[in-house]
């Protein structure tokens, strides 16, 4: 069930959308984002009482802003899926099993940008394959940016960000109880970049 938190790699991806706001010309920049200052939850279940929430906190990630072409920017996320993590110690070791994310096997999930566009003053439609026990699928994050500091130095927080995307977990061979849980997963990124 909380296998569906691959899709939250694929939210750290939604950094990409660190490229919002307006601003004077400026040279396209490389700003770092991981599990020690943000988050990629992840949540499945249509109701509230079998919903299932969990997540990932060991990931890493590079999004490369430019402001002056945002389409050129581009966001890429690994996320160790060892490092999935539930509330309740055996539906963690459940998900790191061969029927979800078989982490033994696959060890990492990666996201990658295939496509950025500006939706708002501050907010960004990330498109990216997230790759998931070695499958490859598209997947959509809607971002906002938050706290944009353009003249932070370096070493220091650039923006805050938040980014919200759903996958399927029977894409990616995750159909262990489908049927009674259901299949799509929530994923929510809630970071800080850096430079």
């Amino acid at each position: 069930m909380r296998t569906e938190l691959g899709r939250r790699t694929l939210l750290a991806i939604g950094a990409a959308s660190l490229v919002v706001g307006g601003r004077a010309p400026q040279a396209a920049e490389r700003l770092k984002i991981s599990g020690n200052r943000g988050t990629i939850d992840f949540a499945i279940g249509d109701s509230k009482i079998f919903r299932t929430t969990g997540g990932f906190k060991d990931w890493q990630g590079t999004v490369h802003v430019d402001d002056d072409d945002v389409p050129k920017s581009t966001v890429e996320v690994i996320v160790k899926t060892g490092s999935v993590s539930m509330l309740d110690n055996q539906q963690t070791a459940m998900l790191k099993a061969s029927d979800f994310f078989h982490v033994e096997k696959f060890p990492e999930m990666i996201f990658r940008s295939t496509g950025i566009e500006r939706t708002g003053e501050s907010t960004l439609r990330v498109v990216g394959d997230i790759t998931l026990r070695g499958v490859t699928r598209p997947m959509t994050l809607e971002v906002s940016v938050t706290d944009r500091r353009p003249n932070a130095a370096p070493g220091t927080r650039y923006a805050g960000f938040r980014a919200k995307g759903t996958i399927k977990r029977s894409e990616f061979g995750m159909t262990k109880y489908v049927d009674v849980v259901g299949d799509a997963v929530e994923i929510s990124i809630n970071a800080d970049a850096w430079r």
